[in-house]
């Protein structure tokens, strides 16, 4: 379901494309030291926007070093860790955890379940630094599970849950910043649902598993302009919600990714086309 929140590489100068890097790199190492390597396989970029955008706002005490790898083992690395690192990196646990719990309702595929049990010990440490924000992941993934089980429809429903989950993980704080990170993380939650249930449509129907645009699987044409006009929305406030917060700090970044990164990306799944300028 992750994956969908990127840069357009080719629209980013060198710095900015280099300082955007560092702080998945910082993510990836701290799972790794703090978590262990095998959390590093929920590590994806829709949650380094996360710390792009809360780094921006708080402006937290950061460490920045450079070093050699397992990716890069001839040439070192800049790589940013913060605290905002350690919040996103329980964050990426939680979402794991319990995309990994709602795999297997789907599939009970062996990779899944292996991956499962693996996060079970991974999960304890997270829930205890943000009981709340593990709690209220849970109850909307149950949410979201019981409205699919039940084979709802209305895109609404299923995405506006989702979309709730994603607003309370980008809800870093209860201060002023709190209501557009909240609509900011609703509304991405918003695009990935729905964008993913477009581009899954074909393998769930072949499959027998549910998606909320099953009636359209004869109609792709029409589900098109329904996706189109329902993604162009949610961004549309996304961006609102962004320009409200006036940030100076990873602008360039942010502006790239939500201007066209996450345009490219949705334009080129629905096109169906290739997408070698998104990375």
């Amino acid at each position: 379901m992750f994956g969908y929140v990127r840069i357009n590489k080719m629209d980013l100068t060198f710095r900015e494309y280099e300082h955007y890097k560092s702080y998945y790199c910082g993510l990836c190492k701290y799972l790794k030291e703090n978590h262990g390597g095998i959390s590093r396989l929920g590590l994806n970029y829709d949650i380094t926007f996360l710390i792009v955008i809360l780094s921006a706002i708080y402006k937290p005490k950061t460490n920045i070093f450079e070093e050699k790898c397992i990716v890069s083992p001839f040439k070192n690395k800049k790589k940013i860790i913060n605290e905002i690192t350690e919040y996103a990196a329980s964050m990426n646990i939680l979402l794991t955890y319990y995309k990994l719990e709602d795999n297997l309702l789907d599939d009970k595929g062996i990779k899944d379940i292996f991956a499962y049990n693996l996060y079970k010990n991974k999960l304890s440490l997270a829930h205890k630094k943000y009981p709340h924000k593990s709690n209220i992941i849970k109850e909307q993934m149950n949410l979201l599970n019981q409205l699919e089980k039940d084979k709802e429809c209305s895109i609404d429903k299923v995405s506006n849950t989702f979309g709730e989950l994603m607003g309370e993980i980008f809800s870093y704080k209860d201060d002023e910043y709190e209501d557009d990170l909240r609509r900011i993380g609703f509304n991405i939650g918003k695009y990935i649902y729905i964008l993913d249930a477009y581009e899954d449509l074909e393998e769930d129907y072949k499959k027998g598993r549910y998606n909320p645009f099953i009636e359209y699987i004869n109609n792709k044409d029409e589900l098109k302009l329904k996706v189109d006009r329902l993604i162009s929305i949610s961004l549309g406030l996304l961006s609102s919600s962004i320009d409200n917060l006036r940030l100076q700090l990873n602008r360039g970044i942010i502006e790239n990714i939500v201007y066209s990164g996450v345009y490219l990306r949705y334009k080129n799944i629905l096109e169906k086309g290739c997408e070698n300028n998104v990375q």
